[in-house]
């Protein structure tokens, strides 16, 4: 491997910079989806509990309106981390030859890194699992709240629920993308050479997945007014994105064998 083919020092440090800085907000860009329905299911659930006064189509208008202007928070987010994950990007999807004088150094960095990772990573997975309480405490109310009123209830349990989820996914999203970058330069795990090209042919449709899936979810919720329950479309869409993603590779790496 001739030197003139390997990566400079300071085209990888300013890789690994870039891709730190677009973590956060990325990380905080995802936070912001998952907590976008919040305001509208506490109002809509406060509102049928007779908590509030106002009538339901009020309290439902003001809770799209903070889902709006959250989404449109992230997506603003998402703008800025996508440039600087466009500093180098195509060593995510392109062979990276390093000196070993380079490769030392990440190496180095990459384990300096490991301990952090492990702790962002055990609190995210914590507070996922924690998510799980709030619908769990609505059910031991199963017996002395009618039918309607367990379903009020649970709308607004479920509220907490998702907080707990975007805390931890934004500790899981920033942390990943943080390793990832790592892993992208020494080309290990999930950024091998035959992975890489599995990558970019995957990112080519990625956009267009979500935006059908945004579409999808806010088509659904104007039309049905269900609103409470339609954000199940994301975890759903996210779940099937990875079974395609995991497709695909499969498909690409059956073609390189053959």
């Amino acid at each position: 491997m001739s030197q003139t083919k390997c990566l400079s020092q300071s085209s990888v440090h300013d890789f690994l910079s870039a891709r730190k800085r677009s973590s956060t907000l990325i990380a905080i860009g995802v936070m912001l989806c998952i907590f976008s329905p919040i305001t509208l299911l506490i109002l809509i659930s406060l509102t049928r509990l007779d908590i509030l006064a106002s009538s339901i189509n009020f309290v439902t208008g003001i809770g799209v309106i903070v889902l709006i202007l959250l989404v449109a928070d992230a997506v603003a987010l998402f703008i800025a981390g996508n440039h600087w994950l466009k500093v180098h990007e195509n060593f995510e999807y392109e062979e990276c030859n390093l000196s070993e004088e380079t490769k030392e150094q990440v190496l180095k960095l990459s384990k300096e890194y490991e301990n952090q990772h492990l702790v962002l990573k055990i609190i995210g997975i914590a507070f996922c699992i924690l998510s799980a309480i709030p619908l769990m405490t609505g059910s031991l109310f199963i017996g002395s709240l009618s039918n309607s009123r367990i379903d009020d209830l649970m709308t607004g349990l479920s509220t907490a629920t998702i907080f707990l989820v975007g805390i931890g996914v934004f500790f899981l999203v920033k942390t990943n993308i943080v390793r990832d970058s790592f892993n992208i330069i020494l080309q290990i795990e999930d950024y091998t050479a035959e992975k890489k090209a599995s990558k970019k042919i995957i990112e080519k449709y990625a956009t267009i997945y979500w935006m059908t899936i945004s579409f999808i979810y806010l088509a659904y919720s104007f039309i049905s007014k269900n609103w409470s329950q339609s954000w199940i479309i994301w975890p759903l869409a996210g779940i099937t994105y990875g079974i395609l993603e995991a497709i695909l590779s499969l498909k690409k790496k059956k073609s390189i064998s053959e």
